[in-house]
């Protein structure tokens, strides 16, 4: 998928500004590209002869699969399959002992997409827009290179202690209860989700709100797939809670772009509204409070830091992957000014990784690693350990919506299906938005879903059989009425 906004999915098509947004900030790119001046400098600096004579011969490509916690590992592969556990480690080998190490979230990518990097210099991929896995590995040997801190190759440092939160999918509320109770005793004061209408987000935040110790918050992710009038009264009601910490693509804000829409919510709401998925004039027009760069390679986020800078206004990363991903990004949070918000990496994900170094969250914050390069180290017996884990296939079991009339919605769902697969919106009404009875309410829809994988109940194999065709619903009294078939 690719996607005209600040940040993509798609490591190599992220397009940080539409045409409107470059004519309204031509002017301020060039102050954005003071965050590479360092970097030149350090070019500059290096002996020409040891920068040019370093060169990539070989790129390892090695799919892992470390495993997730206990305690939700289940939800989690039912909800994205195996493409979201599984991590792609790529190790840049050269014409020295040096390696530089690079990681991306996901199944590995069809051989030779990354051919053009062998036979060049590290060092000719300074501020290289186009690949972010491949960005942490040529940083980490240019680092190695020149024996300093890949922060050094983006720009002075600003803080040695970076700032991040842990992530989740939407589950039933004592579900995302527990998740709160995990990620705070590991260190997190911040969890992110992306909000679903087959769950009431208002259930969910009193059930975490219960657990949360003092000061813990919640980002919620709307997808971007509502309205202004569906979302206000969620957000009115979410603005009683405590917990509750800001708001990411609250309504559909692009395209076309909706500024009026984010103008209005400013003015109605006081919980903080973060654009991603919208250009970047939004922030430009001061429409928003904070703004997300997705999965964008360092030339963008050095483009976007530059802007937010100018702009006074925050910014965050949110690059998924293990600990070599957490190392890469606390490196640019480093020597970033506004980028104060709270990161989102997913390092928290696997409680195994196949790095040497580990990097504890301690107040919310992991430290910078003091190099030089990323400052982490590969693990080659884990790496081959996880490499060889098998992979796991999904057993039978059924979602299956309880709204509170008694209704009650059943249907299969294959999160590793085309179309489907990494999807972090997962279940929800873009899978099933035409093929079930509607749902009322939007958000605050008085329904809880979870999952059901009774094989062998003479009432889970009934209700499995009348599933083939797609969803099963029944009345209010529970008595079957329809089943549609799904596309």
């Amino acid at each position: 998928m690719s996607y005209n906004h600040i940040g993509s999915a798609a490591e190599g098509s992220v397009r940080i500004l539409n045409r409107r947004g470059f004519l309204t900030g031509v002017a301020a790119a060039a102050t954005a590209l003071t965050a590479s001046q360092s970097t030149k400098r350090l070019q500059a600096a290096a002996p020409a002869a040891n920068k040019h004579t370093l060169k990539i011969t070989e790129i390892e490509v090695h799919e892992i699969l470390p495993p997730f916690h206990d305690y939700n590992a289940t939800a989690l592969f039912r909800y994205n399959g195996t493409g979201n556990q599984l991590r792609t480690i790529f190790i840049l080998k050269t014409n020295t002992d040096l390696e530089g190490y690079g990681e991306s979230w996901g199944p590995k990518p069809e051989p030779g997409r990354y051919d053009k990097y062998i036979g060049t210099s590290p060092f000719d991929w300074v501020n290289d827009p186009g690949n972010l896995p491949i960005n942490m590995a040529v940083y980490d040997l240019m680092g190695k290179h020149l024996g300093v801190p890949a922060w050094k190759l983006i720009g002075p440092q600003v803080r040695s202690w970076v700032p991040v939160s842990a992530w989740t999918v939407s589950q039933p509320p004592e579900a995302m209860a527990e998740e709160v109770v995990s990620v705070a005793k590991r260190g997190y004061n911040w969890m992110k989700f992306h909000v679903d209408t087959m769950q009431n987000v208002i259930d969910q935040t009193e059930a975490m709100q219960r657990v949360a110790p003092r000061g813990f918050k919640i980002h919620y992710d709307f997808n971007s797939d509502s309205n202004l009038n569906s979302t206000l009264p969620v957000f009115k009601e979410l603005e009683k809670f405590s917990i509750a910490g800001r708001l990411e693509d609250p309504i559909r804000g692009y395209p076309p772009p909706d500024y009026e829409g984010y103008r209005i919510l400013r003015e109605k709401i006081s919980l903080p509204i973060l654009i991603h998925h919208g250009p970047v004039d939004f922030m430009m027009r001061k429409l928003v409070d904070g703004l997300m760069t997705g999965h964008a390679a360092i030339g963008r986020v050095n483009t976007v830091a530059g802007l937010a800078e100018l702009n006074n206004i925050p910014f965050m990363l949110q690059q998924a992957g293990g600990t070599i991903n957490q190392a890469f990004l606390a490196h640019e949070a480093a020597a970033f000014k506004m980028a104060t918000l709270d990161h989102v990496n997913l390092c928290h994900l696997w409680k195994d990784d196949v790095t040497v170094e580990a990097m504890p969250v301690i107040g919310s914050s992991v430290e910078v690693p003091k190099g030089p390069g990323l400052g982490v180290t590969i693990d080659r017996r884990k790496l081959e350990k996880y490499a060889r884990a098998s992979r796991p296939k999904q057993t039978r079991f059924l979602w299956r919506m309880r709204y509170h009339s008694g209704r009650i919605v059943y249907a299969r769902f294959n999160p590793d299906a085309p179309g489907v697969a990494g999807s972090t919106a997962g279940f929800s009404t873009r899978y099933l938005q035409n093929h079930i009875p509607g749902s009322g309410d939007g958000y605050r829809s008085r329904v809880v879903t979870d999952t059901w994988d009774a094989e062998g109940d003479p009432e889970f194999e009934r209700i499995w059989q009348l599933t083939d065709s797609g969803p099963v619903w029944t009345n209010d009294q529970g008595e079957q009425v329809s089943t549609r078939k799904t596309p």
